[in-house]
């Protein structure tokens, strides 16, 4: 489950609310589909699995029948104890030295970064996470970090004096 919240970004609900047949992946390109009773904007949604995703999907879901849900998760108010219990046994800390915790909605903000990692494109990350907009997108599920900002530094062009490209560039110098 938390590999299909990684990958996908479907929220807590959504995840609950999905059985076998929700998924669809004996394609070539295999989605799962969240019925708009239980997408938080009431609307069908249908997204991309990866294809390793999906065949790993494929053998865990086969005993399940059609209907059952797809996930066993606990009670609405336990998913916080047994992500904390995963956490523990996977010897990651539940909150981290910036005070910010692993609760089941960082599993969605994870996908948003992965995402912007991956220099996928905002307003296909905006589609994906089904977010009403951009600023949403950008501004709260994608998460910089130093390592970040150096490999844009590092994008940057050569930029010394005895750069070949110094006088193509128009550059000036200023003081």
């Amino acid at each position: 489950v938390y590999r299909v919240a990684i990958e996908t970004g479907l929220r807590l609900g959504e995840l609950r609310s999905l059985t076998p047949a929700s998924f669809d992946l004996d394609t070539v390109r295999p989605t799962v589909t969240v019925e708009a009773a239980y997408s938080k904007h009431r609307r069908e949604d249908v997204l991309p699995l990866k294809p390793d995703t999906a065949a790993d999907l494929r053998n865990f879901l086969e005993a399940k029948a059609p209907g059952e849900p797809a996930f066993s998760l606990p009670k609405w108010w336990k998913p916080v104890k047994m992500l904390r219990e995963d956490l523990a046994a996977a010897g990651i800390p539940y909150r981290d030295d910036a005070g910010r915790v692993a609760d089941f909605h960082s599993l969605r903000h994870t996908c948003g970064s992965l995402l912007v990692e991956a220099g996928v494109h905002p307003k296909v990350i905006q589609v994906l996470m089904r977010h009403s907009t951009i600023t949403l997108t950008m501004d709260r599920y994608s998460h910089t970090v130093l390592q970040d900002l150096f490999g844009a530094v590092a994008a940057l062009p050569d930029l010394s004096p005895d750069s070949a490209d110094e006088g193509k560039r128009g550059a000036r110098a200023t003081a």
